[in-house]
């Protein structure tokens, strides 16, 4: 009796999330370039049409499909560890961007209150769950036939 040393391959869901942030990269910096060449740029960080949604949801179906590929067992728990990777990712980035934002202000000497933008609880969850349910689909699509 061989011992199942778990369902999670964390070196595939490793290489599928870093496949799957690339992937993002690219096509939401060509998107928004493409969008903005055809359209007009009315501010880069305005309204992008959707671009970085679909984007990201095509990044995080090839992340959770190169996973759960790579580890060749189990694809929907695969998937969902490279959502979930997606979701910690978007986290820290977003911290990233507000913490720069704070310390160059305080760095300037005002010391007055920064306003952040709104926060969004309906983005924040449905961004969530287009993670997870995008890295569920790309895990189930990797079933063999």
């Amino acid at each position: 009796m061989t011992a199942d040393r778990g369902q999670v391959s964390w070196r595939s869901c490793a290489v599928g999330l870093l496949a799957g942030e690339v992937l993002l990269f690219v096509l939401s910096n060509v998107g928004l370039g493409v969008a903005n060449a055809a359209f007009g740029n009315s501010g880069f960080q305005k309204a992008d049409g959707g671009v970085v949604g679909v984007s990201t949801l095509l990044a995080v179906l090839f992340g959770g499909f190169l996973a759960a590929r790579l580890a060749g067992r189990f694809g929907l728990y695969q998937g969902v560890v490279v959502g979930a990777g997606f979701i910690a990712v978007g986290a820290v980035f977003q911290f990233a961007q507000e913490a720069q934002i704070v310390h160059s202000s305080l760095a300037s000497g005002t010391h007055t209150l920064v306003d952040l933008g709104p926060m969004s609880m309906g983005n924040l969850i449905s961004g969530d769950m287009l993670a997870l349910v995008g890295g569920s689909i790309g895990g189930l699509l990797s079933r063999r036939r």
